[in-house]
């Protein structure tokens, strides 16, 4: 018999209601013991039930006569041995009513845990696939990446693995086109990743730039504190946004150049390690520092030198005809950002529907979004959505033979870990 299994569904932290699953055969024996309904009517699946949510005896005997007086809940049956508990969202709150269905019995499980055990009890087949797409999906953050998190736990990548072994055991000749469409999915991989990380994005330049004024532009209010003295920004300033639906992880860093005081110095080396972490670094300069644009390039590049780089030429209002001995920095991108934009006053720059302002913003945006996505994945393409996935993809790729394939599409498939 299966057990009878209790998780949070909705995320951790603070909120105004919090969702509660209970599933198991003792469910509503345990929902029983101490859920008052506000009527006496019989429970049906999928009605919504007001009610009182009381802990047992024992429990309760520490609780405040405010806690005793119970906790208001609304319950919603999905089945006979499946529920859903809609209460107050704060830690206390959920607390209790956790703490009362394990005293009971229940067994605390994650979200990933809860799925599987969901699909045990409704006697469905337990696809590990279908169920890390579930919960790639409950962490996406846009709807961009939602739309391709969806497509996976619609079976994309499990028609793609079951479709193989099905093929790859009656016709062994076919592992090279195997082989091609593995490789194919395994390059995907880092748009898997980004489907619940956002991409790593750092400004890098000379002090004084305008680098922390067009973080604030981008992002649209006054993340980083900006200043017409150089040197303001004295560490690695983070800040999320989306940009054309895609999550970012815009970073400020402190403008490079040598001297300095030992604070600056630090700064300059942490600005490093961002740059080195980067998925894509913006080298900004103004018109001022244009001619060190190529030896600072060299600098990005011996620090990440598999990393995009998209030069800016911030500033652009302060361009004259001739003032640049080479041709790169009118290749850059031209941008308008001040210390005197805050970003408050402007909104947030969007790629897709933000309106040409004529400072460069909205070209930058959708650079930034072409560099970091520039092939649109087309519907129903099989994707690797974590770790595990990408692995196994790669080594199917790397298959001396049908039969190895096999067992690797069945290990892809089972959920067994690539070690």
């Amino acid at each position: 018999m299966s057990e009878t299994c209790v998780s949070r569904l909705t995320a951790a932290g603070r909120s105004a209601v919090a969702v509660i699953g209970v599933c198991g055969p003792r469910a509503a024996v345990f929902i029983s013991a101490c859920y008052c309904a506000a009527t006496q009517t019989p429970r049906r699946a999928g009605q919504i039930r007001y009610g009182t949510w009381r802990p047992q005896p024992d429990a309760a005997e520490n609780e405040t006569p405010q806690q005793r007086d119970g906790e208001s809940v609304v319950v919603t049956p999905l089945a006979a041995d499946h529920f859903e508990i809609h209460g107050h969202g704060g830690a206390a709150a959920v607390s209790r009513i956790m703490d009362s269905l394990v005293q009971l019995g229940a067994t605390p499980v994650d979200t990933a845990a809860w799925k599987q055990h969901v699909l045990r009890c409704q006697g469905e087949p337990d696809e590990t696939l279908i169920v890390e797409a579930e919960q790639v999906l409950s962490q996406c953050t846009t709807r961009a990446n939602a739309a391709i998190a969806l497509q996976q736990y619609r079976g994309a990548l499990l028609d793609w693995t079951v479709g193989w072994i099905n093929r790859i055991g009656s016709e062994p000749h076919s592992i090279d086109e195997l082989r091609t469409s593995a490789a194919e999915i395994a390059q995907r991989q880092s748009l898997g990743r980004h489907l619940t990380e956002p991409y790593r994005v750092v400004l890098a330049g000379p002090p004084n730039v305008g680098k922390s004024s067009l973080v604030n532009r981008l992002v649209g209010y006054g993340r980083s504190i900006t200043h017409d003295e150089a040197g303001t920004t004295r560490d690695v300033v983070d800040c999320d946004t989306v940009i054309g639906g895609l999550p970012i992880r815009l970073g400020d860093t402190a403008g490079i150049r040598s001297g300095g005081g030992v604070i600056e110095q630090e700064g300059i080396r942490r600005g490093a390690l961002a740059i080195a972490a980067a998925d894509l670094v913006l080298l900004v300069i103004d018109p001022s520092t244009a001619d060190s644009v190529d030896a600072i390039e060299q600098t990005i590049d011996s620090l990440n030198s598999s990393g995009e780089v998209i030069p800016v030429l911030n500033k652009a209002d302060c361009i004259e005809d001739g003032m640049f001995s080479a041709d790169r920095p009118q290749r850059s991108i031209k941008t308008i950002a001040t210390p005197q934009d805050s970003g408050a006053a402007n909104g947030t720059v969007d790629a897709a529907t933000g309106d040409d302002a004529g400072d460069g913003l909205i070209e930058l945006a959708s650079a930034i979004v072409n560099r970091l996505r520039p092939r649109r994945l087309p519907a129903r393409a099989p994707l690797p959505i974590n770790v595990r996935q990408a692995r196994w993809m790669s080594l199917i790729a790397d298959s001396p033979d049908a039969a190895s394939a096999s067992e690797r599409l069945q290990a892809l498939r089972s959920g067994a870990e690539c070690s």
